[in-house]
């Protein structure tokens, strides 16, 4: 079980001899900045493998999960038939047909909107309604609530990273470099453990490009 929010707020403002509530406030920003610098520096592969999509005839767009980072992939489970992802661009300048016309759905892109959201759109136009299985890795969420736990079980290496902005904001540059090598140091230890399975041998696994995308 991972440590609390809160008590990762405490251990840090106990580390840096500030525990006021003013300061725990900071500290909770310190923590939230590392906790996505380590998600980003990591082979981060949380999964959520039952999430789908239900087309709808005549909509192309449909709005994805708020913690949507990236595709897994995408199967038409209706008919039994993998999606194909492609570019946008690529679609827009080459088959600009595909973004009206209506009809048995191969392709997908998946793209950011200004309103904030990521959606997925499909090509062509559903003409009917199908389920897609997309199952997609997760993107974290900042903690905010007091009881919020990260989902990586590494507070240690959290309270590394703020303990280290910590002193920096009280001005203790030396205990700060001393506290951010440390953090490194143990980043680097974490991927290692994590990518290091001696039982994965990673091949190069070639698929036969479909030729409904040449044209």
């Amino acid at each position: 079980m991972s440590r609390a929010f809160s008590t990762m707020k405490t251990n840090v403002g106990n580390s840096v001899q500030d525990t006021s509530s003013t300061f725990a406030t900071i500290i909770g920003v310190y923590i939230n900045k590392r906790y996505q610098q380590i998600l980003r520096r990591i082979n981060w592969n949380y999964i959520n493998e039952d999430y789908t999509v239900t087309t709808v005839a005549g909509t192309q767009d449909y709005v994805l999960a708020t913690d949507f980072k990236n595709e897994v992939y995408c199967v038409d489970t209706t008919n039994n038939k993998k999606l194909t992802n492609i570019d946008l661009q690529d679609i827009s300048n080459d088959s600009a047909s595909l973004l009206s016309t209506q009809g048995e759905v191969t392709s997908y892109t998946i793209f950011n909107s200004d309103d904030g959201n990521k959606y997925l759109r499909l090509f062509e136009v559903p003409s009917a309604a199908t389920t897609l299985a997309l199952p997609y890795v997760v993107k974290p969420v900042a903690l905010s609530a007091d009881a919020d736990e990260n989902k990586l079980d590494i507070e240690d290496l959290i309270e590394l990273g703020a303990t280290a902005d910590a002193w920096r904001y009280k001005r203790q540059f030396s205990k700060a470099m001393t506290m951010d090598a440390l953090f490194e140091k143990e980043l680097s230890e974490h991927i290692w453990e994590q990518t290091n399975q001696q039982n994965k041998v990673v091949q190069f696994k070639p698929e036969t490009y479909s030729i409904d995308n040449l044209y």
